[in-house]
This record gives structure tokens, C-alpha cells and sequence, in this order.
């Protein structure tokens, strides 16, 4: 007689079935190219979270009202500032490393596709050049004559025009060189002048088509995008509204964009309200479990980042015994974590565009954000009415947020408990295919030295 399978050997054999066309999923050129494009922008992504730790320590206001740090205080704007310069434009690395990456994977010059693939990024930004501003002591703004380019849209919020920039410029090219629709110059012309030469017609194509949609179109990308979701997400303070918003936020994540930025765009609008409408019921004497509003800007903090960062975080641990370079890499993303910055782990294994995390990443955002949002609404968390730094390690938020809600710091760990049982059966089968890849580039390897020595 055959052994009676277990619940959890059921599941593997499920996930099993399913685990060819995750793996297939990473395979298609388009998302093999955006993910190593992201793997290769982790340096600057990570050193940026780490100097954003340093600015909330040692800042007023970052996680405390006073510097936690205060000797490196005199110090905390120039921190700051290279936040600013790695992590807030992250897309403009990632759009680079993407475009040499998928050029490559196309059989043509990266220098070619990272030019070009950050041409098509910069022409769907801009249709203008704003003027620059100074505001005065006295709160009024001055125009300074000059003009330059925001950067609201190079960071988080600008990976979906990243994307569609490098689609946009790596295809073009890719065809222009295929149909011969280029510029040739003699053979005697050195290569990297006449490579120049035979970009500049699929260039002129992708100003046209990039300059097309934003310029004479008027097209704003990622406005577009907030738009569309703002039918989807209206004000309305309800479970079901809430759980679509984390949905949505997590399947953006996995296709490769900043999900929180995208739907906070539409969301924060009426949330940052709901918290000082809370505030102002609060300190007119209305109990914690009577405010007005369950649904503010920090819930989330409780539930998405908890229940699915922090568990891959664990595994990732976990399995380092058997994937040497997860060790190194859990290391570094492990401190920024605490915080909930999780732009290391994302881009870094990275979680966004792996088939085999897509499911149970949707699965954790949706099922705890409606569970806290629940447990919220009958009172087990409390309310929040303060609104303290996003950065906040999740416990502390809950706990302080609700003015010392012990329900908001437990619901923490429960989340990060139902995460770990949902991640386990995906995580197990990726970690199996990651093996299979390190064990065929061991035999690859070994064959290539085997053939060398017989060469030899």
C-alpha cells in the first residue's frame, strides 16, 4: 500500500505542476533582460537604503522627534542626499542596465541599447522644461529665470515608463538592424564611429514614437496609470475597497513597478485626511475604537511588507546553506528590512518578475491587508490617529500609531506567521530551480575544463 501523502506534500506536488511554466515565465527575453537589469542596478539600491537607515537615525523626525544619532545630526542632509541620488532615481540605473541586457539578449551593442533604451526613458518624461523656484523665508515662491527637469518620476513611480522605454527602443533597433535600415559607412571607418552612424535612424525612429506619446499626444505615463485605478480605488473606507488596493499593489510589485507609489498616488489623497479626521475625533475625546476612519496611510505597514519580505528574508536564510550568494545578500537587505525598506529584497533576489514568488506575494498582500483591516474594524487593533514616520519598524508602528494598541503590534507577527506558511511550498520550488541552475552551470563549467585539457 502507498504512504498516505501529508497536506503539505500535496501542496508541493501541486506546485510542482505549476513550477515548468514559472520558471518559463523568467525565461521570455523581455523579463529575463528587465530582472538582470535590476540585479545589476542592486549596488546602487542597496547603498542608498543603507544611508536612508543612517538619515532616519540620525535625523529629527525620521523615526523619533529627536535624533536617535545626534552627533551625526550637522550630517543628516547630506545622508539624505544620497538617497536622493540612488534610490529616488532608481529607475533612470534600472532603464540602463535594462536596455543593455535585453540589446544583448537581442544579439546587438549594450552601449547601443543602454543609450538608447535611456533616450526613450528621458523624451516619455518630459514635453517641457519647468522653471525652477526658490521659496522664501516668507513661504512665497520665486522664480529663479532657469528651467530644468523634475525627477518626481525617476524613482519608484517612473519603472513602468523605464519599461516601456526600453520595449519602446530595444525592438526598434532591433528591427531597423534586421530590415538594414540603417546608416553603413566603409569598413575602414573605426567600429565605434560607424556603430554611432548605424544608430542614428532607429534613434530618429524611437524620437518619434516616444516624442509622439508624450509631447504631441500629452501622454504622463504613470498619471495614466493613476487614473485608470482611481474608478477602482474611490474614497471609500471598506474592506473590500482596501483588499483590492493591496491586491493591486502587490501585482504591480510583481510586474515590475512600485505598486505603493502607483495606488498611493490616487489613495493618499483622501487617507492623509482620514488620519487627521481621526486626530481631530481623538483629541475631541471620541474613544480609539469609535474614530471615524479604519483605513490610514500606515495599515499596510502591518500586513504587506511583514508577510512576504520578511519571510523571503527568512528563507532566503534558510537556504543559503545550499545557495552560497544567498547568505551575503540576505545580510545586506536584513537592516534596511527592519524599516520595511524593501527595494533591496525586491530588485536585489529579486522578488518582482520571478514566477515562482508571484502567487504567494498577491496571495500574503490580499489575505492579511483584509485580515488586519478586519481585525481593525471590530476593535482587536486599534484605530490609528498618528501618523509617524513610514519607516517605523512595523511592532512599534502598531503599538504607538493606535496610541498603545497591543493588538497592533501582535497582529505583526501573526501576519509575518501566515506569510511564512504560504511563501514555504512556492519557495521551496524555487530554491529546487535554483539549485538545478547552479548545478548545470557547475557541469557546464567542468565539460569546458574537460575539453580545454584535452585541447591542451
Amino acid at each position: 500500500m502507498s504512504e498516505k501523502k501529508s497536506f503539505m506534500d500535496r501542496i508541493m506536488d501541486k506546485i510542482d505542476v505549476i513550477a515548468g511554466p514559472m520558471a518559463a515565465f523568467g525565461q521570455i527575453p523581455f523579463v529575463h533582460a528587465l530582472v538582470d537589469g535590476m540585479v545589476a542596478a542592486l549596488p546602487v539600491t542597496m547603498v542608498g537604503s543603507l544611508f536612508l537607515v543612517l538619515y532616519l537615525l540620525c535625523s529629527d523626525g525620521g523615526l523619533t522627534a529627536t535624533a536617535l544619532i545626534p552627533f551625526m545630526k550637522p550630517w543628516a542632509d547630506d545622508l539624505a542626499l544620497v538617497n536622493t541620488l540612488s534610490m529616488n532615481i532608481m529607475a533612470i540605473y534600472i532603464v540602463v542596465a535594462f536596455g543593455a541586457e535585453y540589446a544583448e539578449a537581442k544579439g546587438f551593442s549594450k552601449t547601443t541599447g543602454s543609450v538608447g533604451a535611456l533616450f526613450a526613458f528621458i523624451l516619455l518624461n518630459y514635453n517641457s522644461a519647468a522653471p525652477l523656484a526658490n521659496v522664501l523665508t516668507d513661504g512665497t515662491v520665486e522664480l529663479t529665470g532657469q528651467s530644468g527637469f523634475s525627477i518626481a518620476y525617476w524613482g519608484g513611480a517612473g519603472l513602468i515608463t523605464a519599461m516601456i522605454a526600453g520595449a519602446i527602443s530595444i525592438n526598434v533597433i532591433n528591427f531597423c538592424y534586421k530590415k538594414n535600415i540603417v546608416i553603413k559607412l566603409p569598413d575602414s571607418v573605426p567600429p565605434a564611429i560607424g556603430a554611432s552612424f548605424s544608430a542614428i535612424i532607429p534613434y530618429f525612429f524611437i524620437t518619434l514614437i516616444c516624442w509622439g506619446i508624450r509631447t504631441l499626444a500629452g501622454i504622463n505615463i504613470p498619471e495614466l496609470v493613476g487614473s485608470m485605478l482611481l474608478p477602482v480605488l474611490g474614497a471609500a473606507d471598506n474592506i473590500v475597497v482596501y483588499s483590492i488596493q493591496q491586491f493591486l499593489s502587490a501585482l504591480l510589485w510583481m510586474c515590475g513597478l512600485h505598486g505603493d507609489n502607483i495606488t498611493g498616488a490616487v489613495t493618499n489623497v483622501f487617507t492623509n485626511q482620514w488620519i487627521l479626521d481621526n486626530n481631530a475625533a481623538f483629541m475631541a475625546g471620541t474613544a480609539v475604537a469609535d474614530l471615524p476612519y479604519t483605513w490610514t496611510p500606515n495599515i499596510c505597514r502591518l500586513s504587506q511588507w511583514v508577510s512576504s519580505c520578511w519571510p523571503i528574508l527568512v528563507y532566503m536564510i534558510m537556504s543559503s546553506k545550499k545557495l552560497p550568494y544567498m547568505k551575503p545578500l540576505a545580510a545586506l537587505c536584513f537592516p534596511p528590512a527592519i524599516f520595511c525598506i524593501v527595494e533591496p529584497i525586491m530588485f536585489g533576489l529579486p522578488v518582482v518578475m520571478n514566477g515562482f514568488l508571484l502567487i504567494p506575494f498577491i496571495l500574503t498582500h490580499t489575505i492579511t491587508g483584509a485580515f488586519t483591516y478586519w481585525l481593525t474594524s471590530i476593535g482587536f487593533i486599534g484605530k490609528m490617529y498618528m501618523n509617524l514616520p513610514w519607516a517605523t519598524p512595523s511592532p512599534i508602528l502598531g503599538f504607538l500609531a493606535s496610541g498603545g494598541s497591543v493588538g497592533g503590534a501582535v497582529i505583526v507577527f501573526i501576519n509575518f506567521a501566515i506569510g511564512m506558511v504560504i511563501f514555504y511550498p512556492f519557495w521551496k520550488a524555487f530554491e529546487k530551480s535554483e539549485l538545478a541552475k547552479m548545478n548545470e552551470d557547475v557541469s557546464g563549467e567542468q565539460t569546458e575544463t574537460e575539453l580545454n585539457a584535452q585541447g591542451a
